[in-house]
């Protein structure tokens, strides 16, 4: 019997009325299509069911945004209460100025925020500040930030895009100050900000980010970093309090919230004070679920030092990779990038098996033995002891299948599924 017959006729009901997924990150294709399931029907701390009941132990946490585990009881809670006293009104609520001053006191940018409800509403309105209170165009920009026309215009999704939009932005490469150096100056004085992600895959090299602020405030620019992905997980004030390097903006989603949609904009209030001035205006911004949510969140992360159990749990992890590598003689073919809270595992060509090749199979072999995965880890509050062992143990399984499969060419043979695409961080 197929043990995903429910998941894939709601797959073809899709097909009939959905365009697309709600995110990149969710498509099928980015899956082992068939074998991993099309949808999810509930979840509870670090595990999630399908719609035919098959149990997963989820290494993906809503692309990041369940921190947590689901269904957080403390979040949970603080939801149901806000519930029976309204959802959105016709004025500001009180929660928008208590969890504004709890990012305040947490990230060392924040003097003034700006709610929105997802990361690209953050990025997209961080540099239509920062164009505005410099009265410059051009955009400087690195790693992934969402689907806005000045970022993907310089992708290769940019369908739908006027061309001169992308004449405005600029991609430098991480880690290496001249290629910054070398924007500025052939765009000098007509740059607005750099916007940036602190750290991704790999860690910053030594006084990079303080070299990057320097130049940016020197050439009379605004440095954004985009903490959508590591707000709040490196510590409770994001990557900037860990790093010690402080930016005039910032940008946050994904963790606040445990799940719910809210973003910010957080940063210096000579800066963020022009807000009235420009047009970024969302009528459920402050939408009062998603703010209960968040001070939940911010609450949890107090009382139990979640970054620092998610950083102690990650690194295990990290370490038995690692050895797991080693113990299959592997290092040729499989490497791991990242850091305890967010890492990924990449694949190299091995006997003409190609890379996704082998990358679909882990997925698919991952998702057979009840591990939902799509080749990247987000440790999350309720990864402990078990959870950990667990992923290691079906780790360990996995990479003798691939071991084999690469020894004597098998491996795309192998595969009961489509090879997947690779991710939105690609484009």
């Amino acid at each position: 019997m197929d043990r995903l017959t429910s998941s894939k006729a709601m797959y073809e009901r899709s097909k009939k009325v959905l365009a697309g997924p709600s995110t990149f990150g969710k498509s099928p294709d980015q899956f082992a299509a068939g074998i991993t399931p099309y949808a999810l029907e509930k979840g509870k701390g670090a595990y999630v069911w399908d719609m035919d009941g098959n149990k997963y132990l989820d290494t993906m946490m809503s692309l990041g945004c369940v921190m947590l585990g689901y269904c957080e009881p403390h979040v949970e809670e603080a939801i149901k209460k806000q519930l029976e006293k309204g959802v959105s009104f016709s004025l500001a609520h009180s929660l928008e100025i208590e969890v504004a001053e709890m990012l305040c006191e947490r990230y060392p940018c924040a003097e003034m925020v700006r709610f929105g409800k997802n990361g690209n509403d953050a990025t997209s309105a961080a540099v239509r500040l920062a164009r505005y209170h410099t009265g410059r165009d051009h955009v400087l920009f690195c790693g992934y930030h969402g689907w806005q026309d000045w970022y993907i215009s310089q992708t290769s999704m940019s369908g739908g895009i006027p061309a001169p939009v992308k004449d405005f932005s600029h991609r430098f490469k991480y880690n290496d100050l001249e290629d910054l150096d070398r924007l500025f100056k052939e765009f000098k004085d007509k740059v607005a900000c750099v916007i940036m992600e602190p750290v991704s895959r790999i860690q910053p090299k030594e006084g990079y980010l303080k070299d990057v602020q320097e130049m940016t405030r020197k050439n009379g620019a605004v440095l954004i970093f985009d903490e959508v992905v590591t707000g709040f997980r490196f510590s409770r004030g994001g990557y900037q309090a860990y790093s010690g390097t402080v930016p005039d903006l910032a940008c946050l989603s994904k963790a606040m919230t445990n799940g719910m949609p809210l973003s910010a904009v957080i940063g210096k209030k000579e800066i963020m004070k022009k807000f009235p001035e420009i047009f970024f205006s969302l009528t459920t911004a402050g939408e009062t679920l998603s703010l209960a949510a968040a001070k939940a969140v911010m609450e949890v992360i107090d009382k139990d030092k979640v970054p620092d159990k998610i950083r102690h749990y990650g690194q295990i992890f990290l370490d038995g990779m690692a050895k797991l590598i080693e113990k299959h003689a592997l290092k040729d073919a499989v490497s791991v990038e990242g850091f305890p809270c967010r890492s990924v595992i990449l694949f190299k060509e091995v006997n003409a098996v190609p890379a996704m090749d082998t990358h679909t199979y882990w997925i698919q072999e991952l998702a057979k033995k009840g591990v939902l995965t799509a080749g990247y880890h987000i440790i999350s509050h309720a990864h402990r002891d078990e959870e950990i062992t667990l992923l290691l143990k079906n780790a360990d399984a996995v990479f003798g299948l691939i071991k084999q499969g690469l020894s004597d060419g098998s491996l795309s043979a192998k595969l009961q599924c489509p090879t997947a695409k690779q991710g939105a961080r690609s484009l």
